[in-house]
This record gives structure tokens, C-alpha cells and sequence, in this order.
């Protein structure tokens, strides 16, 4: 009885690994009872090319650098030249109306630019501005990708001059 429950257990792997697509050839192997050796089929299956970077990574990557690039040394210098052109907020002085003081000058503590995203790049580029340019890569990736996309499947979407 022992016997049969082994050999049912053993059909049952068989079905199983016949099942996952692996030929077996019973009978052979290493082992004291002989062993099941399996092997895959390749017959009915299909083989697909594998690279380590595929088109996904790449237009993401060069949307999200492009992005960052473009913020890091092209609006950032920008909007550092608008905000100084611009300056703090003024308040008419209450001795003498025709002097405007910044907030702070006027007593303001709490009127003074706080420093939290301090960091060590010398334009003063914070992880808000890397969050933000960012999700813009990001965005245009995923525009670029349904673009792709569309176009394999034999959708117009992009012009094509």
C-alpha cells in the first residue's frame, strides 16, 4: 500500500511538470530509486530577446535627464534673476509713508526666507526643484510611451512630417 501511494505521488508530479511544459523522461537520474530527469520543451514556445535596457528604461531615463536638465541650468537661473528683480514685499513705514521697509526690517521675524531645503549645490537647486522638474519628466515619459505605444499598435498619434 506504502508502494502505490508512492507511485501516486509520483504520477502526480509527473502531470504537474508535464503540465509546466517540461518533457520527463522517467527512469533516469541520479538517486538510489532513479530519478525523474525533466528538461524544457521548446516546442509551442516562443523566444523573446532580453536586454538589460529596453526602450521603457531609455525614454525614460533621457526624458527625466532632459527634464532635470533643463530646470537645473535653464529656469532655475530664471526664476533666481525674477525673484531678485522683484524683491521682498514692501509695507509703507509708519513714520514716514514715502520709505517702504521690507516685513522684516519693519519687525517682522517671522517675514525672513527660511532656509529648510538647504542644500550643497551651488546654484541652489532644492529636492522640491528636483521633485517638481521630475514629475515633469515623468509626465513627458509617459507621453512619449502612450505616443509608442499607439504608434505600434498602427494608432496615429504623432505627426509624421
Amino acid at each position: 500500500e506504502r508502494e502505490r501511494e508512492r507511485e501516486r505521488e509520483r504520477e502526480s508530479w509527473l502531470l504537474l511538470l508535464e503540465m509546466k511544459g517540461l518533457s520527463v523522461r522517467p527512469g533516469v537520474g541520479g538517486g538510489r530509486r532513479g530519478g525523474v530527469v525533466a528538461r524544457v520543451s521548446t516546442a509551442g514556445t516562443s523566444s523573446r530577446r532580453v536586454t538589460k535596457m529596453g526602450d521603457t528604461q531609455v525614454i525614460m531615463s533621457v526624458a527625466n535627464g532632459a527634464l532635470l536638465a533643463l530646470g537645473r541650468w535653464g529656469f532655475l537661473p530664471y526664476q533666481r534673476r525674477q525673484v531678485e528683480k522683484a524683491g521682498l514685499p514692501t509695507q509703507a513705514d509708519t513714520v514716514d509713508p514715502s520709505n517702504p521697509q521690507t516685513h522684516f526690517e519693519a519687525g517682522d521675524d517671522r517675514a525672513q526666507e527660511a532656509e529648510v531645503f538647504f542644500t550643497k549645490d551651488p546654484a541652489g537647486f532644492t529636492i522640491i526643484d528636483v521633485l517638481a522638474w521630475g514629475s515633469l519628466g515623468h509626465v513627458i515619459g509617459f507621453a512619449c510611451l502612450a505616443a509608442k505605444n499607439a504608434n505600434d499598435l498602427g494608432v496615429t498619434v504623432s505627426p509624421h512630417w
